[in-house]
Formats: C-alpha cells, structure tokens, sequence
C-alpha cells in the first residue's frame, strides 16, 4: 500500500468518478485506475462498486476512514513543519487560478516553465502556501478585479483597467477530435476545412474564441457551436458523429488520450496565442509581489 494510492482512492470517493479525481488531481485517468486495480489486488476486495457513479463497498469505506485519518495527519505534519522552518504558526497563502480546460491540465505538467517557477517559489518559501482554482479567463480577470483571488493564468493579453499580464510562453491551439473521424485526412487544417464542421461550444468565449470567429467570418461564414457537456464520454460521442473541439495543445495529451488526433492549423491559420500571468496592480501582498518579480525573472531566463 502506497500513499498515492490512498490519494487516490479518497478523490474518488469524494468526486465519485475517475474522471473527476482524474481533474482534482491533475494526474490521468489511466494512473489511477491503475494504481486502485493494484490496491485492491493487495487488499483482496473491491474498494468501489463499478457503476455510473464510482460508491465506495462497505470494505472500502473502511479503507477510506483510515485513508482520510492518515492523509489529514499528513497534512498536519507539514504545517508543523512549515512553522518551525519559520518560526511562526501561520500560513501565508496566495490563491492562483488556472484557466479552467484544458490549461488546468497543461498547468501541472512539469515541462511547462509555470509550473515549474510557481512549485520552485513554495519550496523556497517556507510559510506560503499555493491554493489553486479552476475559472474560466473572464472569471480569473473579475475575481482579480474584485480581490477574490492573488493571481491567474489566462490564455491571451486583455485589457484591463489595473491588471497586469506578463506573457509567460505561447499556447498552439488544435483541433481534437478521434481518430476515426475523416477530417484528420486534412491536416493540418485551414480554416475554411471548419465550414459546416460541428464544433464543441466553448462557455467562456475568451480572447482566442473572438479570434476564431472573426476569421471564420472573414472566410464567409460563422463557425457551427454546438452544445457538448464537458465529460469524456459526451466530447467522445460528438466527435464520433464528424464534431471536433479547439484546446490549447500539449504533447503529453497525445499520450493521456491516445484514441484522439491532435490537428496542427496550417501556419497561415494558426491563433497561438501568449498565456499571461495575471495581477491586480492594487494587490499588495508581499508574497504575492514576490511571486511575480519571481516569475517575471525566470521568464526572461
């Protein structure tokens, strides 16, 4: 039995799916299938009931006791040992917000240089803690606005009165679909290939949506949006029916979702656009002004 594992299978219990725990703990939906398998193997019972939604057997809510017993003990140690580092009993922590899909996903992978600054700045950091959230961009530049949240990770530089933006790299968007579907004989795409193509609606029409629309339109015609609950299963169903859906792109995706094709635009229609740190100028939490001068220096590193 390993702590992981115990991670794991208390996300699933309190999402009550894998896909969701799959979200809440940025980790793919194959690991932990694979890590719950392994440990009801060593237990010899089923941890959960496999139906549409993933309940927890009478073992397994035992299990799960001790897991949330040990995994808040855990939590207490570290703040315990956060406090003799330095010398006081409190926290600071500085809420950051990641766009909600897929950047949430890119934002925790390793490679991407956010990441690796904002998990460098805590270590560094005795003290302060990183709360995340997932928001939409509109969302992240109002809570800023409204001093809800520290920062935020939009995909785009908008204007706004007293936000800053540092750009901290360029996002590819692409066109995904699965691999059955015939348009991916077309890649990579212009954009005329997406007139009469079902596309899946975004809800936040953020800065590059506008930007899609208004070439499509300069193209003579409006994209087709079309409603698509966000889960798995749904997106599946509707590109297996010829539909397709515009997400900032990553090479680890091609990995997590093997069964989709990730379509390049031709480089006269691509929309990359910067993925901006974002703060309110009226903010004056030291840390938080830390936390930007820290990143800001290791952009231009």
């Amino acid at each position: 039995m390993e702590l992981h594992q115990l991670k794991y299978i208390a996300s699933v219990a309190r999402c009550g799916s894998v896909a969701k725990a799959s979200e809440d703990l940025y980790v793919s939906k194959q690991a932990i299938s694979k890590a719950i398998i392994s440990l009801e193997q060593e237990l010899g019972f089923d941890i959960f009931d496999r139906d549409d939604k993933m309940s927890p057997t009478e073992e397994g809510k035992e299990i799960l006791r001790h897991a949330d017993a040990m995994l808040r003990e855990l939590d207490e140690i570290d703040l315990f040992i956060d406090a003799r580092k330095t010398g006081a009993t409190d926290r600071t922590v500085i809420s950051v917000a990641f766009k909600s899909c897929p950047l949430d996903f890119l934002f925790f992978n390793e490679s991407l240089d956010a990441v690796r600054l904002l998990r460098e700045f805590q270590t560094r950091t005795p003290g302060c803690t990183l709360s995340t959230y997932k928001l939409s961009d509109t969302a992240i530049l109002n809570a800023l606005e409204e001093g809800a949240i520290d920062l935020g990770f939009v995909q785009g530089e908008y204007e706004r009165k007293g936000i800053k933006l540092v750009p901290v790299s360029m996002v590819e968007t692409r066109a995904i679909t699965l691999k059955t579907n015939p348009i991916c004989d077309k890649a990579p795409l212009r954009i005329e290939n997406l007139r009469g193509t079902p596309i899946r609606s975004p809800f936040d029409f953020d800065h590059f949506i506008h930007c899609f629309i208004s070439r499509c339109r300069e193209r003579g015609f409006d994209p087709l949006f079309q409603e698509v609950p966000l889960n798995d299963d749904a997106i599946n169903r509707f590109c297996g029916e010829g539909g397709i859906h515009l997400q900032p792109f990553d090479p680890s995706m091609e990995t997590a979702y093997p069964e989709s094709r990730f379509m390049p635009f031709h480089p006269e229609d691509k929309i990359d656009l910067p993925l901006c740190l974002a703060y309110s100028e009226a903010n004056e939490k030291s840390y938080v002004q830390r936390l930007v001068t820290f990143i800001r220096n290791g952009v231009r590193r």
